[in-house]
């Protein structure tokens, strides 16, 4: 797994930028070292494809899912918010095992897993950035939002996830479906 220093070392800061979390909120939480230690000191993203957004302390991330939305329901209370997807579903960290997942509002809010821990989310980023670099070196520069992905590269990115998260391509994960979306043309 990535390092929080590793990561700001890899992270394309001039094109995607980074978001904090304040320290002092984040220690409150039942969290695991590792993950309070990561988005204390490198944070997430400001934004990352495919079409994720990470939201700061000072813009309403880092906190309980029912502070972010008054109206949740308690049972949401484990839920750290700390951005949303392309689609405006609330991207969180569970607070029970420090997984990654997103809420899909269409379909009854249905946990959608993304990936076991924050910093095998942020390892997973740098993989897929590399992936749209490469398919843009092969098929043009609107390859990914075209879709346009040789079979080598879905193998390729598909590897790397697995290796970095052997549940990260579960059947109806987020990156699944994600790397599904490429099939589909």
């Amino acid at each position: 797994m990535i390092t929080a220093k590793d990561f700001l070392d890899k992270w394309k800061k001039e094109t995607y930028g980074l978001v904090s979390f304040d320290e002092k909120i984040i220690e409150l939480f039942s969290l695991s070292r590792e993950t309070k230690d990561f988005l204390s000191k490198a944070g997430l993203p400001d934004s990352s494809p495919p079409f994720l957004t990470f939201e700061s302390s000072a813009n309403g991330g880092g906190v309980r899912l029912t502070e972010k939305y008054e109206n949740a329901e308690e049972e949401y209370s484990k839920f750290i918010y700390v951005g949303f997807t392309g689609n405006g579903d609330p991207i969180c960290i569970d607070e029970e095992n420090d997984e990654v997942l997103y809420f899909d509002n269409e379909n009854d809010n249905e946990e959608i897993f993304i990936n076991s821990s924050i910093s095998q989310l942020a390892e997973s980023m740098i993989a897929y950035v590399d992936f749209i670099e490469k398919i843009k070196d092969v098929n043009g520069k609107k390859a990914f939002l075209e879709r346009n992905a040789t079979q080598d590269l879905l193998a390729w990115i598909a590897n790397r996830l697995e290796k970095i998260d052997s549940d990260s391509l579960i059947q109806g994960s987020f990156w699944e479906e994600e790397l599904s979306n490429y099939n589909k043309l």
